[in-house]
């Protein structure tokens, strides 16, 4: 029988070969659901473990990606073979008893859920206002783990799709504009969410955050850092005491007049205010080391 290793294609009686993934860019958006679905149900069913987890997921990725073998025991033994790989997404506490899913990847594995439009990967179209607004329900969500709360934090960040979208006037813009007054709306849109997709919302959005301040971002074919940035002494560097000082970057920001005033500046791609700040710590750094 043969017994692939996970991160090689797997071939089946019928020659097809198939990638299993590896690591999370490689899951397809129902992949993706149904582990979060799978994470729902090892949370509320009793005596249902972590390897039927396992191995149910690897069975529904099998089946998706048109894995038939002919051979029942060959496949039930493939399934048990990988689903002992899967450490890159599940950690366990030292006592078995904890367990949880790893998330560590900026590209959103639900970029459409229903009429509803997500951010892009790696955060390319997120404004500063509603990452400012996102932050701040993240963090609270965190203290308090109110469902409220994290329906409005989707909310903010999954809205319907921008006017020109699919149209040939295009204009860049992919969701709605995010307005702070429509809060309760956002909100109310999200009511028909699962709650376990809720989770996997929260997951990258955390990962994104933990993400913008440690790790390097390519735009426009170069690699970008923020981390010179953050002053971050006196920190653990968790995402539930993370305190970017938003509004007081927003002031600073909008004070240079670079973006326009305070309104333009929220409406302000993230990713161009961090530029600007990143420039703006470079050229402070040079001035100290002339000085």
């Amino acid at each position: 029988m043969f017994l692939p290793n996970p991160a090689q294609p797997i071939r089946n009686k019928m020659k097809k070969e198939i990638e299993f993934p590896d690591c999370w860019e490689e899951l397809t958006t129902s992949e993706w659901v149904y582990l979060l679905r799978l994470r729902h149900k090892l949370e509320e069913r009793k005596g249902f473990t972590l390897m039927d987890v396992k191995r149910e997921w690897c069975r529904f990725v099998l089946h998706g990606r048109g894995c038939r073998p002919k051979i029942k025991e060959d496949y039930y033994l493939l399934i048990n073979k990988l689903a002992t790989s899967l450490d890159w997404i599940w950690v366990e506490s030292e006592d078995g008893k904890q367990v949880a899913i790893d998330f560590n990847s900026t590209q959103n594995l639900l970029p459409v859920f229903m009429d509803l439009r997500g951010p892009l990967s790696h955060g390319a179209d997120l404004t500063f206002c509603e990452f400012r607004v996102a932050v701040s329900l993240m963090n609270e969500y965190n203290q308090t783990r109110k469902p409220e709360i994290l329906q409005m934090l989707c909310g903010v960040l999954y809205r319907k799709p921008g006017a020109t979208l699919n149209k040939k006037n295009f204009n860049g813009i992919y969701r709605e504009e995010f307005n702070p007054a429509r809060m309760g709306l956002y909100a109310d849109r999200i009511r028909i969410m699962p709650e376990h997709i809720r989770w996997g919302v929260y997951a990258w959005f955390a990962y994104f955050c933990e993400y913008l301040l440690t790790g390097t971002f390519i735009i426009e074919g170069t690699e970008v850092c923020f981390a010179p940035i953050f002053a971050r002494s006196g920190s653990d560097g968790g995402t539930s005491e993370q305190n970017l000082g938003l509004h007081a970057i927003g002031l600073s920001v909008a004070e240079s007049g670079v973006f326009g005033n305070a309104e333009q500046t929220d409406r302000t791609l993230l990713l161009k205010i961090m530029l600007k700040l990143l420039n703006d710590h470079q050229r402070a750094q040079a001035l100290q080391k002339r000085n």
